[in-house]
């Protein structure tokens, strides 16, 4: 969501720059799922995982997940880090669609 305008410029601006400080912290992972490339698992909606529990968000409300069902999304996780990228490749994807920013 990295070039979904969904606030201001000036504010989408500050939060990719925010995201940049990020990248490279040893107690973070952090990765994005590049535009344009294909991809193992589409990502349909947001989910958190807490050790063992999915927690999932809809337009409707959220639900929780456990058992075989967070084991589910515990499988679409690590499918979409085999997609994602991470380090300066995602510093560099952040950079890029603050440039592309509308002043």
């Amino acid at each position: 969501m990295l070039r979904w305008l969904l606030t201001s410029p000036e504010v989408m601006r500050g939060q990719l720059d925010r995201l940049q400080t990020v990248v490279g912290v040893p107690n973070i992972r952090f990765g994005i799922l590049p535009l344009g490339v294909p991809l193992a698992t589409t990502p349909q909606n947001s989910f958190q995982m807490y050790d063992d529990v999915a927690i999932v968000e809809t337009f409707v409300g959220e639900t929780t997940h456990r058992d075989d069902e967070a084991a589910a999304y515990a499988k679409a996780i690590d499918r979409l880090w085999n997609d994602a990228v991470t380090g300066e490749e995602a510093r560099r994807l952040i950079v890029h669609a603050a440039k592309d920013l509308p002043t």
